[in-house]
């Protein structure tokens, strides 16, 4: 790591928040910026002080940490995500890894391990126990043993006019901001939009849903 790693925290937990917030303090390998209590306020104000590298809790108010994650990753794609939590839960780590997350740290982790491991992400490494990588590993070979299933589905699917305008520029690779100001709606209109397209596509992402669209020739006209 050639540089000062700038890093922000997002977490409702005033006794997390501060240890944390201390020891990125008093690293040299890492400059800590900001401390958001939840989702919605990092999503507003993480552009004005754009860290390297986030801190998510999962168990947040409001928005939850999946969800933020999803959220930050589509909005600051360059910003790298660690998961912070309590629990080893294999189905909502992976979760967090398929939305956007580069790895997961325990909060049990040790002050000397937690740097360790925050280095290792900002050198391109993925942060995770063998057994949340053995599992990772074995969902990626699924998936691959799928495709060609997933690229014949052959569902009546309906999409409207709206629907295929957003999908549209998510395929020339907008963002949600972007596509709001675009077609001048909201930003939540857009997340709605997107939300309906996943369900009405049966994918639970952008690539599956582009991949999916493509095979179904719904973009064609």
């Amino acid at each position: 790591m050639n540089k000062i790693a700038k890093v922000s925290l997002v977490e409702d937990n005033n006794i997390v928040g501060e240890r944390i917030s201390k020891i990125l303090s008093e690293s040299e390998e890492f400059q800590f910026l900001s401390w958001y209590k939840d989702g919605e306020t990092a999503l507003a104000k993480i552009e004005d002080n754009a860290p390297d590298l986030i801190i998510v809790d999962l168990g947040l108010p409001k928005m939850n940490g999946l969800q933020a994650i999803s959220y930050l990753k589509e909005k600051y794609s360059k910003i790298k995500i660690v998961v912070y939590t309590v629990f080893e839960d294999e189905e909502i780590i992976l979760s967090a890894i398929q939305n956007g997350a580069n790895g997961y740290l325990l909060k049990e982790t040790s002050e000397e391990l937690f740097l360790a491991e925050l280095k290792v992400v900002m050198l391109g490494g993925a942060p995770m126990t063998p057994r949340i990588a053995a599992r990772a590993m074995k969902e990626f070979k699924s998936y691959n043993r799928s495709v060609d299933v997933f690229l014949n589905y052959d569902k009546d699917v309906k999409l409207t006019d709206r629907e295929k305008e957003v999908l549209t520029f998510i395929s020339l690779g907008f963002k949600y901001e972007e596509i709001s100001n675009e077609l001048d709606i909201s930003l939540h209109t857009v997340r709605r939009h997107i939300e309906n397209i996943y369900r009405k596509l049966n994918v639970q992402n952008k690539t599956q849903a582009l991949l999916r669209s493509n095979n179904l020739g719904l973009l064609d006209d």
